[in-house]
């Protein structure tokens, strides 16, 4: 049995990660939530899943709400809107908060700490990005994400604590946010209204959100009990590379929609592209996913439009 304290409880994220980790009976989630959320609903109900209160900004609050715990889960970030994704001071206050769950996770006993870092921190890559591949961060997001893997992990092992950074890539599926090129894709293919894109020729990676979850899962539990394990970077993404037009023509031909797919009205600032390696989880874990992007995009459909 683990005790799991997990922030951004109620982001996309965290609801899979939450229904995946309580579905096993011996686990226990404190789930950290903002008071009044929308998303509280949306948590499994279930006498594992415990909500407490409380904004990241005062995460060490959790400190007297939780008797101890094994694993803190930080999913929190604040900001995370187009123009907010830019802004340098507001980023900058995301690094305090996560050096301050660290601080927290120390004194509530946590012997792993998780960090949901982003593939932005590797900036604009073209070919195969691995773990080790040189990080070049461009948007301010992407540069306080690799802040908190700089200063997390030597603060966390000076509380002799391990810590694992994820490097999320993109990740969709039931509660994602509608403005999402897939949510919003979906939406007009469903009215078959036109859809406005860049040339979408850039490769491109998703992972549907309950293997992110699963694979958090068992990286947690692999290395929580894997002794020489101290700190280290694991990319998050699916075994599915390919043209980002490729996927955008699929959701319409499962979709049987008549939307036009109008290429190049959409002129970006740099064309981003996503070939991940997903070699060291896999290795690690010995599973990446199972939910294919159709299956995934019919799973939204279902859940979504009823």
């Amino acid at each position: 049995m683990k005790t799991f304290l997990i922030t951004g409880a109620t982001s996309m994220i965290g609801i899979a990660l939450i229904e995946y980790i309580s579905s096993f009976d011996d686990n226990i989630i404190y789930a950290v939530c903002r008071e009044g959320s929308d998303g509280i609903k949306r948590l499994p109900v279930r006498e594992s899943v415990k909500i407490i209160f409380s904004e990241i900004q005062n995460i060490t609050n959790v400190v007297k709400l939780v008797q101890g715990a094994d694993i803190f889960i930080n999913l929190a970030w604040t900001n995370t809107d187009h123009k907010g994704r830019n802004d340098a001071f507001l980023q900058g206050l995301n690094v305090d908060y996560a050096e301050a769950a660290i601080r927290a996770a120390a004194k509530v006993g946590c012997k792993l700490f998780v960090e949901a870092g982003s593939q932005a921190e590797y900036g604009f890559v073209k070919d195969l990005i691995t773990e080790s591949t040189p990080c070049n961060p461009e948007v301010e997001y992407g540069k306080a994400k690799l802040r908190v893997y700089e200063k997390g992990s030597d603060l966390c092992n000076s509380f002799g604590i391990k810590y694992l950074h994820l490097r999320i890539f993109s990740v969709f599926g039931k509660n994602d946010r509608p403005w999402t090129l897939i949510m919003s894709s979906i939406d007009k293919m469903l009215k078959n209204e036109d859809l406005h894109l860049s040339s979408c020729l850039q490769s491109w990676n998703y992972l549907y959100v309950t293997d992110c979850a699963k694979q958090i899962f068992l990286l947690c539990e692999h290395l929580f009990n894997k002794p020489s394990f101290k700190s280290g970077v694991y990319n998050i993404a699916s075994n599915d590379t390919r043209r980002l037009k490729d996927f955008i023509e699929e959701m319409k031909l499962i979709l049987k929609s008549s939307s036009r797919l109008i290429y190049g009205s959409l002129i970006p600032e740099k064309l981003v592209s996503l070939n991940p390696s997903t070699a060291k989880t896999a290795k690690a874990i010995g599973f990446i996913n199972e939910v294919s992007f159709a299956n995934g995009v019919k799973i939204i459909v279902s859940e979504n439009y009823k």
